[in-house]
């Protein structure tokens, strides 16, 4: 009897303790699930970076090698230059000899100077003449440059040190040439540009300026083509067309002037601004120039460029800078 009546009180208690045992067990699974959630959300965002950043390798894992053809390619484009312009056949044009004056100002480059001159000797048209300013270098330049003494298409000028503007001034006071283009000492050209560029100027009288392609290292990676349509609205907010890409018939320095000596950057933006305000440029289809960051000496490392700009924009009475800088 006593049995009956013990169980009859302790089963149901039994039952309400093992429903609590029960319920404790879940809310500790609960507690698990929820700290496991919080966990996987702290390491999913972590997962996503780590996927980029694989993305990422795997993206310079492949500029790399194309870094390193490009580099073997403009070796061999530029190896036996002097050969291959001497043995250049003729292009046949209107202009007189040198048809072409290449402008190439210097400063402290000996150890690049070279290949820039390697790649004017290399170019497929012949009849051009190279202008080298020495803007006061303090190394081996003077040495590097009377190298190529025997090219006799190569003339070496040294001044004081002037500043690029006044260097570019200099040789284009001296310049020959009916057209005139610029190469700075730490760039190089490709072999075709010359040769497509005078083509274009013999074929079209009315075009007075052109451009052509740029490949350029910068922040986001080598191999950069820049080679955008013309569109003065946004050249006027910043500048697209680089110096080394850009030639002229000599008529736009009469008509336009020459480099403002007031401007230690931003002076081809300036060029170019005044030089096709009367008309386009031609948007010349070939490969013109390698832009390299090689040294920490280049003027968009060295000098202020808000300075220029204004000034820029005062004397050509351009609207306000917008919020990016010009390049």
């Amino acid at each position: 009897m006593l049995r009956k009546l013990a169980s009859r009180i302790l089963d149901p208690v039994a039952a309400r303790l093992r429903v609590r045992f029960a319920i404790d067990a879940t809310q500790e699974r609960l507690a698990r699930i929820e700290a496991m959630r919080d966990h996987w959300a702290l390491i999913e965002p972590a997962q996503e970076r780590l996927a980029r950043i694989e993305a990422m390798r795997d993206h310079w894992a492949m500029i790399e090698p194309t870094q390193e053809r490009l580099a073997r390619i403009e070796a061999i484009l530029f190896e036996h230059a002097e050969a291959r312009a001497v043995s250049a056949s003729a292009h046949p044009h209107p202009f007189g000899s040198p048809a072409v004056t290449v402008v190439m100002p210097t400063w402290n480059r000996a150890a690049l100077v070279g290949a820039a001159i390697r790649s004017v000797q290399a170019q497929h048209f012949a009849d051009w003449e190279l202008i080298v300013v020495d803007d006061g270098s303090a190394d081996r330049t003077d040495q590097v440059v009377r190298g190529f003494a025997a090219d006799a298409r190569i003339r070496y000028v040294r001044t004081e040190h002037v500043g690029m503007s006044a260097a570019r001034n200099i040789a284009l006071a001296q310049a020959r040439g009916a057209i005139l283009a610029y190469l700075d000492s730490d760039n190089v050209w490709y072999p075709g540009f010359l040769a497509a560029a005078v083509g274009t100027f013999a074929a079209e009288p009315e075009v007075d300026c052109l451009y052509g392609a740029l490949v350029t290292d910068d922040a986001f990676g080598p191999g950069r083509l820049l080679f955008e349509p013309f569109d003065r609205a946004r050249l006027e907010r910043s500048n697209y067309i680089d110096t080394n890409v850009f030639m002229h018939r000599r008529v736009l320095i009469e008509r336009h002037g020459d480099f403002d000596l007031a401007l230690n950057r931003l002076d081809d933006w300036d060029l170019v601004l005044r030089y096709t305000a009367d008309k386009p440029p031609y948007r010349l289809p070939v490969l013109a120039a390698r832009y390299r960051m090689m040294d920490s000496i280049r003027v968009t490392e060295t000098q202020p460029i808000a300075p220029a700009e204004a000034h820029i924009r005062r004397k050509l009475a351009l609207a306000p800078a917008p919020s990016a800088e010009p390049g």
